[in-house]
């Protein structure tokens, strides 16, 4: 698996799922990723971008009730939300979105094993940035006819 850096020197391990195509698998990926290293016992910090669909979001929240629900103990993932700008400016938005996204990275960094971050389905300036941070970068394909 993935080895882990002296506690001192610790930085979280950026795993990022990505892919332009909406309905690849991304969530579907990320979301068995944080449960298996959740139930290894690793320190998982989940970040969702896709800002409008938050099915990542969805999910974390989804376990932790059914969890409570059923009165079992399950390793719980930090989750960070974020909230893209509104700015009609495109430079002072993807400038409050890279702060915004610098800070929770510098959160989670220190404290976790892991950083999980699911993607929405286009390109744009996060999506672009989360990729360029990652340590390992997955991208789902679905194996469609018409793609190949």
């Amino acid at each position: 698996m993935f080895k882990i850096a002296n506690q001192s020197q610790h930085q979280a391990h950026v795993i990022v799922c990505g892919n332009e195509k909406g309905g690849s698998g991304k969530t579907t990926t990320i979301v068995h990723i944080t449960a298996a290293l959740l139930n290894a016992g690793y320190r998982v910090a989940a970040i969702d971008l896709d800002v409008r669909q938050k099915s990542f979001t969805r999910f974390l929240e989804n376990r932790d009730n059914w969890s409570r629900r059923n009165n079992l103990k399950l390793n719980k993932a930090s989750h960070f939300t974020f909230n893209s700008s509104m700015s009609d400016l495109i430079s002072e938005r993807d400038g409050q979105d890279l702060g915004a996204f610098t800070n929770i990275i510098a959160q989670a960094e220190r404290s976790h094993d892991f950083i999980l971050i699911d993607t929405p389905g286009h390109d744009g300036y996060l999506m672009r940035l989360a990729h360029s941070m990652a340590d390992t970068l997955i991208t789902p394909l679905n194996d469609s006819y018409v793609d190949f």
